[in-house]
């Protein structure tokens, strides 16, 4: 009896923070990642939660911690002591709501003062799939701006649908 062995390469581990107001959608868009699944009835994340995914990129190994933040600004001193050590920071608002995009500039002013150098810094415009329902409150140009502005990388899509989301994430592993 002959036992078949794969050699994979060396594993790595990356802290991946979700940060944004309550209600973007950043409980969603890690269960959507983590196991191809929309629930439509999350209840508000109270201090941090995390979930882990692994993928293989190549010979590499990769897992990922996805921290996801509560957006209250009750909690707004716990989530920093997360993000300062994080090798991903996902700021995300609501494509339909333009209080969550002003309200995600405070996030992304926070985060540029205490996030590693070497962090990647992304910029998530979520729902887009309720645009046909309720309009676009924020165009793509503002949001793209707003990354810019930061340095960050920008992508909308749909924790619903799953629009972007392996490939936002794929990125960010690679």
């Amino acid at each position: 009896m002959q036992t078949q062995r794969t050699i994979l390469g060396p594993q790595q581990v990356f802290k991946v923070v979700f940060l944004g107001n309550s209600g973007v959608g950043k409980s969603s868009f890690i269960q959507q990642y983590c196991t191809g699944r929309f629930y439509s009835k999350m209840n508000a994340t109270v201090g941090i939660d995390f979930q882990m995914k692994t993928l293989t990129l190549g010979s590499t190994v990769i897992t990922l911690q996805l921290w996801d933040t509560a957006g209250q600004e009750r909690f707004r001193s716990i989530t920093e002591q997360y993000y300062r050590k994080a090798d991903g920071i996902l700021a995300m608002y609501d494509i339909t709501k333009s209080s969550s995009f002003v309200a995600v500039r405070a996030w992304l002013d926070s985060v540029k003062e205490k996030m590693c150098d070497s962090a990647v810094l992304m910029l998530l415009a979520n729902k887009l799939d309720l645009v046909a329902d309720r309009g676009k409150e924020v165009k793509t140009g503002e949001g793209q701006r707003l990354a810019d502005q930061h340095n960050a990388l920008f992508y909308e899509c749909s924790a619903k649908t799953g629009h972007n989301v392996e490939e936002l994430m794929t990125y960010l592993a690679g």
